[in-house]
């Protein structure tokens, strides 16, 4: 199984393991974790803590660093700045809010539905679909260290039909996902 998991790191094949369910790391055991990995059954518990959020978008258009808290029952709040093109070959910054809920499939996949808040107070909406791509287990549930994910829209934040892309790392682990303390 390791050539197969190997085989799916290469980008080309990457989609296609991705639709068949073969995801890198997350499929399949790795040396010394035993094979309770392979056997992970998500809910929205899994999606609980703090974590770090970091987007692209486009060909590196814009990036945007930020936080979000993920209550374990669905609901999420953060926030994060967007570091975007300005007028005359200058960069801006801009701070945004975010709100919103999320569901999360039994395969570690699931969407995140989220109002930004801009600076000025206007708000937009988004969807991203994500995937679990690494867990571990805390108290018997197997808790997301990593999403990967595609925003559907384009940007609410920045002038660009580009697309988004976020990458979600735990950064503090809740004590309890079922109690939702961190």
């Amino acid at each position: 199984m390791r050539v197969i998991e190997r085989i799916c790191k290469l980008p080309i094949v990457f989609v296609a393991c991705a639709a068949l369910g073969v995801m890198p790391g997350a499929a399949f055991a790795q040396p010394g974790q035993g094979s309770e990995q392979a056997h992970y059954k998500f809910t929205l518990a899994s999606v609980c803590g703090d974590y770090g959020a970091v987007a692209a978008y486009g060909a590196n258009i814009a990036r945007a660093l930020g936080t979000e808290k993920m209550d374990g029952k669905g609901s999420l709040t953060g926030a994060a700045f967007v570091n975007q093109p300005g007028p005359n070959n200058t960069r801006t910054i801009t701070n945004i809010g975010i709100a919103g809920t999320y569901t999360v499939n039994p395969d570690g996949t699931g969407s995140m539905f989220l109002k930004i808040t801009l600076p000025d107070g206007s708000m937009g909406s988004v969807t991203e679909d994500f995937v679990i791509t690494k867990a571990k287990v805390v108290d018997g549930i197997a808790i997301a260290t990593e999403i990967q994910d595609a925003q559907e829209q384009p940007s609410a934040v920045i002038d660009s039909s580009a697309l988004v892309i976020h990458t979600y790392t735990l950064r503090t682990a809740p004590k309890s996902c079922a109690s939702g303390h961190f």
